[in-house]
């Protein structure tokens, strides 16, 4: 059994959002280190397919975590019978696009269920067990847009956001227990997330299989905050003023296509 900085393989991988996109390859290369899988999403057809292609060890609950209660019933099944949750990729996010005020408050309200509420949700029930049992590694998928407003993904970059500062407060508080939490922040993907959010893909999108081979290594060697892509490390260093304005005109001109 191989270790990780001290986690070995052993127990389950649970990744939400993982029937297609990022979370589909992340779960397949936690399989393929020897992770028992528990997958999720909302799709329960494109979830089965997605267990089927991943293979191995594989259960998939299907859950909608833009519906209260769905994140405590999701962890409920992925640990019923006594399995134990080792690894937790919180994946599952969903965008808009569009001025603020146009876009509807159910989406907005939706958006923040899932990419924030329920990951907030998952990440304490998580972190309770593994701070107990003194080990484990928790990744909550942030976004390049954590680091600064996105005008006309208003309430996708503010989500992150507040992903990203609640996942670095948990890993300061729970490093003496044994446990790695993890920000992953990758800029745009080539998957079927921005046609989902109603907008353009931007050019030069890194593939999901790409992110995800970048992002697991790290998160298994309990890295902070992992950034894939050399363009989207180096942008960290641009002043977040600027880069809201360079992210204003794209997407004005995305919305306008």
């Amino acid at each position: 059994m191989r270790n990780f900085n001290g986690l070995s393989a052993r127990g389950a991988a649970l990744v939400t959002g993982a029937s297609r996109g990022l979370g589909f390859e992340m779960a397949k290369k936690l399989s393929a280190l020897g992770f028992d899988l528990v997958i999720t999403g909302r799709d329960g057809e494109a979830l089965s397919r997605a267990a089927e292609a991943i293979g191995g060890n594989v259960s998939a609950v299907t859950a909608d975590l833009s519906v209260p209660g769905e994140a405590e019933r999701l962890y409920a099944a992925a640990t019923s019978g006594g399995r134990e949750i080792s690894v937790l990729i919180n994946n599952a996010g969903l965008g808009a696009s569009g001025e603020a005020w146009t876009v509807p408050a159910a989406r907005d309200a939706e958006i923040i269920s899932v990419n924030a509420a329920s990951a907030l949700i998952l990440t304490k029930l998580f972190l309770k067990d593994a701070a107990k049992r003194g080990f484990g590694a928790l990744c909550n998928v942030c976004s390049v847009g954590a680091f600064q407003p996105g005008p006309y993904t208003a309430s996708y970059y503010a989500s992150k956001s507040f992903l990203h500062s609640y996942t670095l407060a948990c890993r300061y508080e729970v490093k003496k227990y044994g446990v790695t939490v993890t920000s992953l922040c990758p800029g745009p993907l080539d998957t079927d997330f921005f046609r989902l959010a109603g907008a353009a893909k931007p050019a030069l999108s890194m593939s999901a299989e790409k992110a995800a081979d970048y992002a697991v290594k790290r998160i298994l060697k309990g890295r902070k905050t992992v950034v894939p892509g050399v363009l989207n490390r180096l942008a960290r260093l641009v002043p977040a003023g600027v880069k809201t304005k360079v992210i204003a005109k794209m997407k004005r001109i995305q919305n306008s296509e």
